[in-house]
């Protein structure tokens, strides 16, 4: 394994902000009168919806059943009545069916005790990730059993502790205080795709959960039921999070284009999925809520939150003390995040942060003509020509896009951020690889 090169090329270094929250004690959200839960929480089919107006339903219930391979199961995070179901678009932009539920007057309280042990074959892991309804958590929502049943050899399960985006610190806060539960998940998650190699890569920008995670990992093993398991320091710059950088930076093996990292024999998962997987298989227990991190200047308060599922954003805001200014609402981080037309999202799955910015930092920028300065292709991560593919987007020309590679660009947005014209680069080439999808190409 080749451990001594802990960067990729290119990339950005670009300010965290991660100050205002890394250091934060963890806030529990107090339970709202009222949750949203969408039933379309991960990509593919929405889940089917099992409950219906004036049921009662309990924390930790399944109100949305996986309809094919492609979809999850949905949790109630909450006890009380389901006041209706209505039609919603998400934070990540989907419509969707969702349950509304009044929790007035219900104990909000369920106890998980947890195992000593869990001994499960393979497949039985695999199908108690897909019972609890686990996604990835740090913004794909992929559903993980489909992950973790892959259909070629994986040597390496891998642990994304890199958490690039500026503000987000969720899986900082969990690397530094629950590294044993992670370990024992990142175990069990090897276990299921039968293979030897673990590790776990951190940028250096979080020297505490570096730590912490070192030394539970002496206390754990780095050897356990035959696998071995690693601890590795990434650089920290932008996109290392992006699951091909890890691979290329941890393994020194490249994804081909419009591949996968089992073609490589890896599997990447964020750090909030494996904790996730931890409390499903020790705890029996559903993924009905998460660290969110609720961040921005404007937060009186800013702070790692653990979030019932459903939570609309503007509650999560106030119990982070309210903002005096929300010009800019974002679901996720400032690079890869969604802007909100509005601040009652419920919060997802995929939710790891919710992003205030105030009237001067939301104010747009003025976009001048390319220079053609070729700044965009020195940190482009995938080695593309971004000013290229952003001209034949805008033009429509795009079977020329996909010439010059348009499906590959992984939408970090790195060209966009250096460009001294403020081009919006990546929302042009988002907008070309939307059309060819539509077309079918």
């Amino acid at each position: 394994m080749a451990l001594n090169s802990m960067t990729f090329k290119n990339g950005v270094h670009m300010p965290e902000y991660k100050e205002l929250t890394e250091n934060s004690e963890l806030k529990i959200a107090s339970i709202p009168k009222l949750v949203t839960i969408p039933l379309t929480q991960h990509i593919g089919a929405p889940s089917k919806c099992l409950v219906a107006k004036k049921d009662e339903v309990s924390v930790g219930q399944l109100i949305g059943q996986a309809v094919g391979n492609f979809s999850a199961n949905i949790h109630s995070s909450v006890a009380g009545v389901v006041k209706d179901i209505i039609d919603i678009q998400t934070a990540s932009g989907k419509d969707a069916k969702a349950v509304v539920i009044d929790t007035e007057g219900f104990d909000q309280d369920k106890e998980y005790i947890e195992k000593d042990n869990v001994s499960l074959s393979a497949e039985e892991i695999v199908a108690k990730i897909k019972e609890a309804g686990i996604v990835g958590m740090g913004g794909a929502a992929f559903p993980a059993h489909i992950k973790y049943m892959p259909t070629k050899p994986v040597d390496t399960v891998i642990i994304n502790g890199a958490e690039c985006e500026p503000y987000i610190t969720c899986d900082d806060y969990l690397l530094k205080n629950k590294a044993n539960e992670i370990l024992k998940g990142l175990v069990e998650l090897t276990k299921s795709v039968n293979a030897k190699k673990a590790v776990i890569a951190i940028e250096d920008n979080k020297p505490k959960a570096f730590d912490n995670m070192t030394a539970a990992l002496e206390k754990f093993g780095k050897s356990k039921d035959g696998i071995s398991i690693e601890l590795v320091k990434l650089e920290t710059k932008y996109p290392q999070g992006d699951e091909k950088r890890i691979i290329d930076v941890v393994l020194d093996r490249q994804v081909p284009s419009g591949g996968l990292p089992m073609d490589v024999g890896a599997i990447v998962s964020n750090t909030s999925t494996v904790y996730a997987v931890y409390e499903a298989l020790y705890k029996d227990k559903p993924l009905y809520e998460r660290i969110v991190t609720v961040t921005g200047k404007e937060v009186k308060n800013p702070t790692n939150m653990l979030v019932r599922i459903g939570t609309e954003f503007s509650y999560a805001i106030e119990e982070a003390g309210g903002a005096d200014d929300i010009s800019k609402l974002i679901s996720g981080g400032p690079m890869c995040g969604i802007a909100q037309p509005d601040t009652n999202r419920p919060v997802e799955k995929a939710s790891n942060c919710i992003l205030v910015l105030g009237s001067d930092e939301a104010k747009p920028l003025e976009v001048d003509a390319c220079i053609r300065c070729g700044r965009c292709v020195d940190v482009c991560p995938v080695s593309l020509l971004p000013l290229y593919i952003h001209k034949f987007s805008l033009e429509e020309r795009f079977e020329k896009a996909q010439e010059f590679d348009i499906m590959d660009c992984i939408e970090c947005g790195s060209c966009s951020y250096v460009c001294p014209s403020n081009r919006p680069l990546v929302e042009a080439i988002k907008f070309g690889k939307r059309q060819i999808r539509q077309a079918g190409k």
